[in-house]
C-alpha cells in the first residue's frame, strides 16, 4: 500500500506557470496539477529498482496496467531512479483519486444526495466542462446527460462557483458510489436501459444510448455504411446518419476511428459531440447526420483519392506482393514460436479475479499440444511455468500462476514486465536464426503471440495486431547486465528490418491473421466487429507497434487477442476449458488454412486427455 504522506487542507497557490490553476503535492512521490484547460495532471516519482508494474500495482492497484502507462509516457524501456511517469487520473486507486479532487477541489463535499462540485474556473472565462466533471467523479463523461438532469438550472457552460451536483447512484467508488453492479445504475447506458425494461432483449430502439461501461454490442448492419464529405467547411468531416439501434459509441466512434480502448473511445465522444453540439447523447433520433471530423476517421473511410486514404491502400498491395506464400502440407517442415503474453509477477490484465496471464498460457499449452500432436510442426515455447509445465489443467477456473519464466539462457524469472517482452523477442530472433541455419525457409517460421485484452466493454472477439511496414524502421538494441548476460542478445544485440523485410512482413503478417480470423468465425467464435485485423495500436492517443512483434524477425509474426476480458460475457467465456480448446483449434485450423491446404475434418479433440468437457 502507498504510505500517504498528509495531504493538504487546501490547493497550494496557483502556479506561477500560466498553464496551470492549481498545483498540489499528494504524497512524497505523487504530484497533481489541474491545468487551464481543466486536465487534471498527475505525475509519479518512481523508487529506486522500481519497475513498470511495481509503480502499476502500486498508483492504480494493478500489475496489468503498466502497459497503458508506458503507452502514456511514450516509452517501452525499463524504469530508471527518480523517473517522472504521467499517469492519468481515471486509472489511479480510487483513494489517490478521492486524496487529489480534495485537494484541487478543496469546496468539494459528499452530501447525502451526492457529491457537491464547486467549479474553479478562472475568472471571466468559462469553467470545467460538465463532460470532465462527469468523467473525473463517475469514470465515464457521457454520464454528463444524468448530471445535467439533476442540475435542471445550470447550462451546458459552468461559470467560477457554479454548483454542480453529482448524484450518489451515479458515483464511481473513490467518492462515496456502490460498487460495480450494486443497487443503483452506474452509468447514463445502464439508466436508459433500465428505464426501458432492458431493450438489450428488444428490438433495437430509436434512441442512441451511450454504452459506457454497460454491454451494448454494435447493431450488424445489412449494408455497408455510407459517409458524405464536406471537405470544404472549416473543419473538413465526414458525416453519418445513424440507424435504428445504432449509438455514438459503438457505431461511430469505434467503428469509424478505430478506437477501442475505453479512454480512447471516451475521447473521440466527446469531441464529437463537441463538434455537433449534441445536448444529449442518450436521446439522439434515427437518421441523426453526425458529422466526424475528417482527422479521426480511419484511412479505409476517408474519401476516395484522399492522399492517406491512398497511401494507405498502396502500402497493403506493396506488403502482399512482397509477401511470398509457400504451402506446407498439415503444417509439415513449419515451426511454430508460441509466446504467451505476460506471466510471473505481470499478470496482464485482470478483471474480477479473471487474469489474462493465466489463462492464455493455457490456450497456448492446448495449441502446442494440438501442433505436435495433429501436425507435422515443430514448437517452441517462450515461456514456462514451473508448476504447470505444458500440463492441460483438468479445470474451467484456474488458480493464478505467477511463476513463468522466459526461456533465455539463463532463463529469466519473469519479475520486471519491460524486460520480459524485450527477452521474449530476442528469444524469438535466435530461435528464428537457428531455423534458418537449419535449412527451414523463412516463410514456415510463424510466431504467435496470445494475449486477452482490455477493450471498451461494448465489445466482444479477437482481434490481431500485425507489423505495419510503415512502423517498422530503424535499429533498436537493448543495453545492460540484465540483457547481456542471456545468449540470445549477445548473439545480435541489434535487431534491423530493410523495408523489403518490413513490407514482406506485413503481408505475410496480415494473411496468416486473416485466416485465423477466419478460422475463429467459422468456429462460432466472437471477432471484432469492426477491423479485427490492425497493423497498429492507438492507445492514449498515441500509434504504436507492440514491441514483441515490432523487434520481431520472424516474417509471419502477429500478437493475438483471443477475446475482450473487460466485457463480461468474454470473461465467462474463457474461465472454461471448452472454450480455450475452441480457441486453440481454431488457431491450429487457421493457421493449416495459412498454408493452403484445406482438411475434410476438424482436428480431433485433445478434451478427453485434458479431462474437460
Amino acid at each position: 500500500m502507498i504510505q500517504a504522506a498528509a495531504v493538504s487542507a487546501a490547493p497550494s497557490s496557483p502556479s506561477k506557470s500560466e498553464s496551470h490553476l492549481a498545483v498540489t503535492q499528494v504524497t512524497p512521490e505523487i504530484r497533481a496539477a489541474l491545468t487551464r484547460d481543466y486536465e487534471i495532471e498527475v505525475s509519479v516519482r518512481s523508487h529506486k529498482g522500481d519497475a513498470w508494474t511495481r509503480l502499476a500495482k502500486r498508483v492504480t492497484g494493478d500489475a496489468a496496467q503498466w502497459e497503458e502507462l508506458a503507452a502514456f509516457n511514450e516509452t517501452d524501456d525499463a524504469l530508471k531512479a527518480e523517473q517522472t511517469v504521467r499517469v492519468p487520473f481515471g486509472r489511479l486507486r480510487p483513494a489517490l483519486q478521492r486524496d487529489i479532487a480534495k485537494t484541487l477541489f478543496p469546496k468539494d463535499q459528499l452530501t447525502a444526495d451526492g457529491w457537491k462540485h464547486i467549479v474553479v474556473g478562472a475568472r471571466g472565462i468559462e469553467g470545467e466542462s460538465l463532460w470532465k466533471i462527469s468523467e473525473w467523479f463517475t469514470g465515464d463523461g457521457a454520464n454528463y446527460t444524468l448530471i445535467r438532469k439533476a442540475n435542471p438550472t445550470q447550462g451546458l457552460s459552468t461559470r467560477k462557483g457554479d454548483v454542480i451536483l453529482i448524484p450518489k447512484r451515479l458515483l464511481s467508488a473513490a467518492f462515496g458510489g456502490s460498487l460495480e453492479g450494486e443497487n443503483a445504475p452506474k452509468t447514463a447506458a445502464a439508466e436508459v436501459r433500465q428505464l426501458q425494461n432492458d431493450p438489450l432483449q428488444r428490438a433495437a430502439t430509436d434512441e442512441d444510448v451511450p454504452e459506457s461501461n454497460a454491454e451494448i454490442l454494435p447493431v450488424a448492419a445489412s449494408v455497408p455504411p455510407s459517409l458524405t464529405y464536406e471537405r470544404n467547411a472549416p473543419e473538413p468531416h465526414a458525416v453519418y446518419r445513424l440507424q435504428k439501434g445504432e449509438a455514438l459509441y459503438s457505431s461511430v466512434a469505434i467503428r469509424f476511428t478505430g478506437r477501442v480502448y475505453a479512454a480512447d473511445v471516451g475521447d473521440v465522444v466527446e469531441r464529437i459531440v463537441k463538434f455537433n453540439e449534441i445536448d444529449d447523447v442518450a436521446r439522439i433520433p434515427v437518421g441523426y447526420p453526425v458529422r466526424i471530423p475528417m482527422e479521426l476517421l480511419l484511412p479505409e473511410w476517408l474519401p476516395q483519392g484522399d492522399p492517406t486514404r491512398v497511401a494507405s491502400e498502396e502500402g497493403k498491395r506493396e506488403s502482399a506482393r512482397y509477401a511470398k506464400r509457400t504451402r506446407a502440407t498439415n503444417l509439415s517442415g513449419v515451426h511454430v514460436i508460441l509466446d504467451a503474453g505476460h506471466g510471473g509477477r505481470d499478470v496482464g490484465t485482470a478483471h474480477d479475479d479473471v487474469y489474462e496471464s493465466t489463462y492464455v498460457y493455457d490456450v497456448a499449452v492446448r495449441l502446442k499440444r494440438l501442433l505436435e500432436k495433429q501436425s507435422g510442426a515443430k514448437v517452441s515455447m517462450t515461456t514456462k511455468s514451473q508448476s504447470v509445465g505444458w500440463k492441460i489443467p483438468e479445470k474451467d477456473v484456474l488458480p493464478v500462476a505467477d511463476d513463468h519464466f522466459v526461456q533465455t539462457t539463463p532463463k529469466y524469472l519473469l519479475d520486471d514486465a519491460v524486460v520480459g517482452v524485450n527477452l521474449r523477442w530476442y528469444l524469438s530472433n535466435s530461435i528464428f536464426r537457428r531455423t534458418i541455419k537449419e535449412g527451414t525457409p523463412r516463410e514456415k517460421v510463424v510466431f504467435l503471440s496470445i494475449h486477452a485484452d482490455s477493450l471498451h466493454p461494448s465489445l466482444r472477439g479477437a482481434m490481431a495486431y500485425i507489423p505495419g511496414a510503415a512502423f517498422v524502421k530503424g535499429e533498436y538494441r537493448k543495453k545492460g547486465d540484465i540483457y547481456l548476460t542471456r545468449s540470445e542478445v549477445r548473439e545480435q544485440p541489434t535487431v534491423k528490418h530493410t523495408r523489403d523485410e518490413a513490407l514482406a512482413a506485413e503481408g505475410l503478417s496480415r494473411g496468416l491473421a486473416e485466416s485465423i480470423m477466419t478460422s475463429l468465425g467459422r468456429n462460432g467464435l466472437k471477432v471484432h466487429p469492426f477491423n479485427p485485423v490492425r497493423d497498429n495500436v492507438v492507445r492514449g492517443g498515441h500509434v504504436w507497434v507492440p514491441a514483441i512483434i515490432r523487434h520481431n524477425l520472424v516474417p509471419a509474426r502477429l500478437l493475438l487477442e483471443v477475446c475482450n476480458l473487460g466485457n463480461k460475457k468474454d470473461r465467462e467465456l474463457i474461465k472454461t476449458r471448452k472454450y480455450r480448446q475452441q480457441v486453440a483449434e481454431a488457431l491450429y485450423e487457421g493457421m493449416v488454412d495459412f498454408y493452403g491446404v484445406q482438411r475434410d475434418e476438424k482436428p480431433p479433440s485433445v478434451l478427453a486427455s485434458a479431462g474437460g468437457k
